[in-house]
């Protein structure tokens, strides 16, 4: 077999001038970029640019690749923002949301004082429970509603037990806590008809009809088993205990009934212990005496929560009492946690302003004042307005 020589390579040098001459152009190039970057950054974009164009047209320079994006000046960067673009769609407005901005006078919004969620925008109005009486009187009650509110809060579940409409609930009738019987479907329909939101408003432990039927929902003597009477005020009443099973279904029965007739917002109000005397306290459950006894105001939230699990739920407090110390349904609202607190407020708060706004750290506050008492200087954009009296 023969075998091919392989041939002898060659290696070809290039030319000595055509070398150095590379040498010299890279070199060149080298100095021209620095020169150029020297006057971009002392005479500036605008007499650089034509500078950069010329050496570019020589070709000194290659061209910027399509995919670089060119730097804007300040000027450049605002004429552009300012701007709009064309649309051929026409403007709409925006429903009323959680997280709609404030108007141009208001200049404090609830984003400002840190809340990871924001207060609704609301102008509400808290109907009197006698409205609710007759159908004459609801309808009367909805004319007279002052002009611009957006939220109206119905008292269903008042302070003392009553309920005033016509519930299912059949622990409301034994107990004869209903006074008013208007459908709860047609008081929703008949507010949402007029552009306001409908909002219950329910008392929970403020209850002295409920108890005495269902001896086991109220708080007990411990050795008797008689029922514990607050005497505190003007008159003997009765409470509604947040420990007992009774309580919870009784109130969570309510929670889910308003939430079936279409309300979607429901204020949890009278959420609060008596002032147990402390001569009185070693005849009743030790819970009534635990520091952390808030825990059950939040399971009782958590069960009307669990029937009504499409609802919003506020907590209301009343500002007063939570300036004095009283802070146990702050506590229970912000573990539950509470979609807002309602700070009811008075003249006499006004100069607390700021401290009932800080009442909690992580849930919005909403301030409510009677009639026409809204400070001036309150600048928040929701509060409630009571009716006149």
């Amino acid at each position: 077999m023969k075998i091919k020589p392989k041939g002898t390579k060659i290696y070809r040098r290039k030319d000595k001038i055509a070398y150095h001459k590379k040498i010299r152009q890279d070199t060149g190039s080298a100095v021209v970029t620095l020169l150029i970057a020297g006057v971009l950054v002392f005479v500036g974009y605008s007499a650089g640019k034509p500078i950069l164009a010329f050496l570019q047209e020589r070709e000194f320079l290659k061209p910027p690749s399509a995919y670089h994006q060119e730097t804007l000046s300040a000027e450049e960067v605002t004429e552009t923002s300012a701007v709009p673009e064309e649309t051929s769609e026409p403007e709409t407005v925006s429903e009323l949301t959680e997280t709609e901005t404030l108007p141009p006078t208001e200049p404090e919004t609830e984003e400002n004082l840190g809340f990871v969620q924001k207060a609704p925008s609301i102008q509400g109005y808290l109907l009197d429970e006698s409205a609710l009486m007759t159908e004459d009187t609801f309808h009367e009650a909805l004319e007279q509603l002052p002009d611009g509110i957006s939220h109206l809060l119905i008292p269903l579940k008042t302070k003392g037990g009553s309920i005033w409409y016509a519930t299912s609930v059949r622990d409301a009738a034994r107990s004869n806590a209903v006074q008013a019987f208007l459908p709860l479907t047609q008081i929703f329909q008949e507010v949402s008809a007029k552009g306001i939101e409908p909002v219950a408003l329910v008392n929970t432990l403020e209850d002295s009809l409920f108890p005495k039927n269902s001896p086991e929902a109220s708080y007990l003597i411990q050795n008797s088993g008689e029922i514990w009477t607050d005497k505190s005020t003007a008159e003997p009443t009765l409470w509604l205990s947040p420990f007992s099973s009774l309580t919870q279904e009784y109130l969570a029965a309510f929670a889910e009934e308003i939430e079936t007739a279409g309300f979607r917002t429901i204020v949890c109000d009278g959420l609060t212990f008596p002032n147990f005397p402390r001569t009185e306290l070693p005849e009743l459950d030790p819970k009534c005496g635990e520091a952390d006894r808030y825990q059950y105001l939040t399971e009782l939230l958590t069960a009307m929560r669990e029937k009504a699990s499409e609802s919003v739920f506020f907590v209301r407090i009343d500002g007063n009492s939570a300036l004095s110390g009283d802070t146990e349904a702050v506590s229970a609202a912000e573990a539950f946690p509470a979609d807002c607190l309602l700070v009811s407020g008075s003249p006499d708060t006004q100069e607390e302003l700021q401290n009932l706004k800080e009442i909690s750290g992580s849930v919005p506050i909403i301030l409510e004042y009677p009639g026409d008492e809204v400070p001036a200087n309150l600048k928040l954009k929701s509060y409630i307005l009571h009716p006149q009296e």
